[in-house]
């Protein structure tokens, strides 16, 4: 039912809409404070390289681990010692490079991005002490943890949608059961409903036929409101239980290749007559052999559920347009367009709900709102869909399904 897909959908996207904040948040805050301590490491390594005393500035502490050089230069910038975890001489070009680099730097600290390495300037007698520390293996190791969190994540992430998916029908299997029985009561409602209602009218009718002499003018104008009335509630049980059938089967499990066209067709030359006797004009493009897969039954009473709707809500001397056309290579569009006064946009949204009636539809107009429901549940079992426009003064409700290759013969 696609009240329960709604449901299960709301269930799992809020579930993994909570679980996916907290597991960003929780690999954003170990991401941030694995990179915080790299850095941290390196900068420390600088101050305490940085803080040495001169006599032990060149001695290696056993517990320093980044890879670092130290290079002193002279007043004339030129490199007159280099030490360190690295074998590096004087003249070596590269190592020039670097100098003249730090040395030509605003900041006495900062960080060579294209050779990974942060550097520490200092005076020391006529020329510098410039300390360099290799943060390569930091930032690899920041960016294997970032690889490794994403990999965890995405597997957390995965295996709990699972688990949503799984306790999503779980949770809303009682849901699901209530539906089912409410639909089933009024369909089942109806049905009994069906039996009295007949035999009320038929009696009804038997007594406003006869002539007996004893039955008064009043009674017979009572028994007359009394079938009005009857073959109302009548039509109204009979909408009910085709719309709790409809509901209740889901989609259209036996279908049959039909002539969409020749359905339209057909059921415009019925209605012919009802919109020359409320003075409207009539006016209808098919395109022909236009073929779908479904129940014609079902999509009889839909097309005929979307004419009577057009002249319901049409006023004396208006038109009412129908066309049937492709849109796509394997889409149909069934339009059915009248004058009349607009329906307004926040109206369109509920327009197609059990029992809704507008404002305008209570003028006069018989009818019980289940009319566009009975459609849209047609529609939707037939895999397509419905909707309104409303503009310049006309009304159109729309139907696109999926049509089939013109080569198909109909299956009578």
């Amino acid at each position: 039912m696609k009240e329960l897909k709604r449901l299960r959908i709301k269930f799992i996207v809020s579930n993994m809409a909570m679980v996916t904040l907290v597991i960003g948040l929780a690999f954003l805050t170990v991401g941030y404070v694995t990179k915080s301590r790299v850095e941290q490491a390196n900068e420390q390594i600088l101050e305490r390289i940085y803080s040495e005393n001169i006599q032990d500035f060149f001695s290696t502490p056993a517990d320093m681990r980044m890879p670092y050089f130290i290079v002193v230069t002279d007043q004339k910038d030129e490199i007159i010692r280099v030490d360190g975890q690295y074998r590096l001489e004087p003249e070596d070009e590269f190592l020039r490079y670097l100098a003249a680099t730090s040395l030509a730097a605003s900041d006495d600290h900062g960080f060579l991005e294209d050779y990974q390495l942060q550097f520490a300037r200092r005076p020391f007698e006529s020329g510098y002490i410039i300390t360099y520390v290799d943060t390569s293996l930091g930032q690899s190791y920041a960016a294997s943890t970032w690889k490794t969190l994403a990999i965890i994540g995405t597997a957390v992430w995965i295996s709990l949608f699972a688990v949503s998916w799984i306790l999503s029908k779980w949770s809303v299997s009682p849901v699901g059961e209530s539906i089912r029985r409410e639909k089933q009561f009024v369909a089942d409602a109806s049905h009994e409903l069906k039996t009295p209602l007949t035999v009320i009218m038929a009696n009804a009718q038997l007594l406003e036929e006869s002539e007996d002499s004893r039955v008064s003018q009043d009674s017979r104008r009572w028994i007359t409101n009394i079938c009005q009335e009857a073959a109302d509630m009548k039509k109204l049980v009979e909408e009910m239980l085709t719309l709790a059938r409809n509901e209740a089967s889901g989609k259209v499990k036996v279908k049959k290749i039909c002539s969409l066209s020749d359905l339209v067709t057909e059921n415009l030359l019925s209605f012919e007559a009802v919109f020359y006797q409320s003075d409207k004009v009539l006016e209808s493009t098919v395109e022909e052999n236009i073929q779908i897969k479904g129940d014609s039954q079902q999509l009889s009473s839909l097309i005929r559920i979307l004419l009577d709707n057009a002249e319901k809500y049409s006023p004396a001397g208006g038109k009412i347009s129908v066309q049937l056309q492709r849109t796509a290579k394997r889409k149909v569009r069934l339009s059915v367009s009248n004058t009349g006064e607009e329906i307004p946009e926040d109206q369109r949204k509920v327009i197609f709900d059990r029992f809704y009636r507008s404002d305008m539809s209570r003028t006069g107009r018989k009818g019980y709102g289940l009319g566009l429901a009975i459609a849209k549940s047609i529609v939707e079992s037939h895999r397509g869909s419905i909707g309104v426009e409303s503009s310049g003064g006309e009304n159109q409700f729309f139907v696109e399904l999926k049509a089939l290759p013109a080569l198909q013969k109909p299956q009578r």
